[in-house]
């Protein structure tokens, strides 16, 4: 599968609100997350678990996702919007943040990073 394959695969499986279908079939086992304070995750499982915690704790009510976007041979990029209640707090936002995906010859995610508007 193409790096285009791949990328348009992830976009379409994410606008049909299957992110997590995403993390199991598309990330490779040794994936590293790294968050905009530069907190990184390794590991299929424990990134998914990262992500497990963030839908518990927000009402997810919508997301769009653009593109992909490339750069290179072996890198895309995806901007997300997010409609979502903070169960916390009961209040309600949009957010926008843009992932860059780094993909290896065995067509698996190895590496996502992510990056916000404003401050987190």
């Amino acid at each position: 599968m193409s790096l285009q394959s791949v990328a348009r695969t992830f976009v379409e499986m994410c606008n049909q609100g299957k992110n997590f279908d995403v993390m199991r079939t598309m990330y490779a086992p040794d994936i590293v997350s790294v968050e905009s304070n530069g907190a990184e995750t390794k590991g299929q499982e424990p990134v998914i678990r990262k992500s497990e915690l963030w839908a518990s704790q927000n009402e997810i009510h919508g997301e769009k996702v653009l593109g992909p976007y490339y750069s290179g041979r072996d890198q895309f990029a995806v901007h997300f919007t997010f409609e979502v209640t903070r169960k916390a707090t009961g209040r309600r936002e949009s957010f926008q943040e843009v992932g860059v995906y780094t993909v290896n010859g065995a067509d698996r995610i190895t590496r996502e990073q992510f990056f916000y508007e404003g401050e987190r």
